[in-house]
């Protein structure tokens, strides 16, 4: 648990990372795309949370907006799209989760994954905001 992830492993969460980004950016349009892209942005920082990762926790909030407005456009247009102006965020938010998978220890990334679910659970507001607004 120590080690980071087998490399099988590291290299399928990259792959359906990097698959979901590049779809994003064609301009594919699904409710899977987005919460793909939901996962990565909490997964990765709540990974950084723990101590690995450089990303400015700014990069991880306006993510979460343009998440929101996504969300919002899916709401009201049925549109599921990621402005093509924010997908630089993602881009960013893709690097440092490809860092973390080459180097943080298994444990740290499990630990973020069930930090996902009982977010996504509790109904709370964003772990992100709060983060923010402390630097």
């Amino acid at each position: 648990m120590l080690l980071p992830l087998p490399l099988s492993a590291a290299r399928n969460v990259a792959l359906s990372n990097h698959l979901t980004f590049a779809a994003c950016r064609a301009g594919a349009e699904s409710a899977y795309l987005v919460n793909g892209l939901i996962e990565l942005v909490y997964v990765t920082y709540f990974v950084q949370d723990a101590g690995y990762g450089q990303t400015d926790v700014i990069i991880y909030g306006r993510a979460e907006a343009a998440l929101e407005r996504c969300l919002q456009r899916a709401e009201t247009e049925r549109i599921w799209t990621v402005d093509a102006a924010e997908l630089p965020l993602f881009q960013a938010v893709l690097q440092e989760a490809d860092r973390q998978l080459a180097g943080a220890p298994r444990y740290v990334h499990l630990e973020a994954r069930e930090k996902l679910e009982r977010f996504a659970a509790s109904g709370r507001g964003s772990p992100l905001m709060s983060a923010a607004r402390g630097q």
